[in-house]
């Protein structure tokens, strides 16, 4: 029998499994079971983890109990088994170029963007107390994510608890929690400004990057002209100062404003990063849109209708799956195009038509498309189509050729 889509999918992960910590053995409800199951109902539509039941068993996919499912749901042992498991999966991901080759002062470091995302709570999720006293049943739950931005690869860091705001469950995170590998030179992480915390975010073992940063306040600085930042260095065409700068107490910070000859807005980025030259700080903000991207899969390509169960760990299981899938598929598609020489072409020429538009209409207002947006171009996520044959692939168990026979003309064209 030949090599099963299913099995070409499921295999690094399934693989790595046994390596893991967390992981036991001998179990009724085996933790490769748990594994595939959440992988499944990841790319299935089902309301309910009832409805999800009853399929896998109609199906002859798996004869789990009720309680044993939801159990594992809710068990913290799994959920750090499926988040060591993340991490595992993440260190494989591979491109086939460095995106950030071009700036020799980022080599080594690890380029994170961090940000929440919500998905609606389980249907029996219990009240919580609100900053005023208040007893009422959240409206969402937030996850905080993690996104590389050399790889695409993501992971959870945290989840919210009650009503508690994201950046709050962020700053109960330790330090080794944002480190992506253990061997890189540096971190640097790039936060949506709506997470502004001076305090947080001057910490000497942290670097932050937040962009369209409205003041606080009024900071002291001391600024360096921008004929001095060498506008003939292409990375910092568009840069118009680069300065330092003091919010009370909370330490020294660094504030870029640069414009952008696309459109002409002018965005102050406010940073703990000190030696990076400037446009190497704006292009790197820009990048940090990839990890929107990602919640784009999650919302609309992926099952995440409303959390997995009440409670905080049934949430965090969810959404443990989602990355895992994520990250999955990204191995998938770069081993179809490095063994079978299939990419999604469509996207790609969707994507340089979309750009020549763009040229031609800056060209016509005087202005101009940074050079950087060719050269550092955000991660493009595979298409729907791709997506929707992966989930028909794996529910039906396609052997590997005919598998990629549908594939091949969905790769090339959209659907008519």
């Amino acid at each position: 029998m030949s090599l099963l889509i299913h099995d070409a999918f499921l295999s690094p992960a399934l693989e790595l499994l046994p390596t893991l910590e967390h992981y036991r053995q001998d179990l009724d409800y085996s933790d490769a079971e748990f594994l595939t199951l959440g992988v499944r109902r990841i790319n299935t539509y089902h309301p309910s983890g009832r409805s999800f039941l009853q399929s896998v068993r109609q199906c002859e996919v798996s004869d789990v109990s009720l309680k044993a499912y939801f159990g594992a749901c809710r068990s913290r042992r799994r959920l750090k088994l499926a988040h060591e498991l993340n991490t595992a999966v993440s260190w494989q991901l591979r491109v086939p170029s460095d995106r950030f080759a071009a700036f020799p002062e980022l080599h080594g470091r690890d380029i994170l963007a961090l940000d929440g995302h919500d998905i609606r709570h389980g249907s029996h999720e219990p009240a919580a107390l609100t900053r005023r006293g208040e007893s009422k049943v959240p409206d969402t739950l937030t996850g905080v994510f993690l996104r590389d931005l050399r790889t695409g690869g993501a992971r959870v860091l945290t989840q919210t608890h009650g009503h508690q705001h994201e950046w709050a469950a962020v700053k109960a995170c330790p330090w080794r929690d944002f480190l992506w590998r253990p061997e890189a030179r540096g971190t640097i992480l790039v936060i949506d400004p709506v997470a502004v915390d001076f305090g947080s975010c001057g910490a000497p073992s942290s670097r932050g990057l937040h962009g369209d940063h409205a003041n606080q306040g009024e900071p002291r600085g001391s600024g360096i002209p921008p004929a001095e930042l060498g506008p003939e260095v292409s990375p910092n065409q568009g840069v118009l100062s680069d300065e330092r700068v003091w919010f009370s107490e909370a330490g020294e910070f660094r504030r870029i404003r640069y414009r952008d000859p696309e459109s002409g807005t002018v965005y102050e980025l406010l940073t703990t990063e000190f030696h990076l030259p400037p446009g190497i700080i704006a292009q790197i903000y820009r990048l940090r849109w990839d990890i929107e991207k990602f919640f784009d899969v999650c919302e609309n390509l992926l099952a995440e209708a409303r959390a997995w169960g009440a409670g905080p760990v049934p949430a965090q299981v969810q959404n443990e799956f989602l990355v895992l899938v994520h990250n999955l598929l990204i191995l998938l598609s770069t081993r179809l195009e490095a063994e079978e020489g299939l990419r999604d072409e469509k996207v790609e020429v969707k994507y340089e038509a979309a750009l020549q538009a763009r040229e031609r209409v800056a060209k016509s207002r005087g202005r101009s498309v940074s050079p950087w947006v060719r050269v550092l171009r955000r991660i493009t996520r595979w298409s729907s189509q791709f997506t929707r044959w992966l989930q028909d692939a794996l529910l039906h168990r396609w052997e590997w050729t005919e598998g990629l026979a549908k594939l091949r003309p969905l790769m090339h064209a959209y659907l008519r």
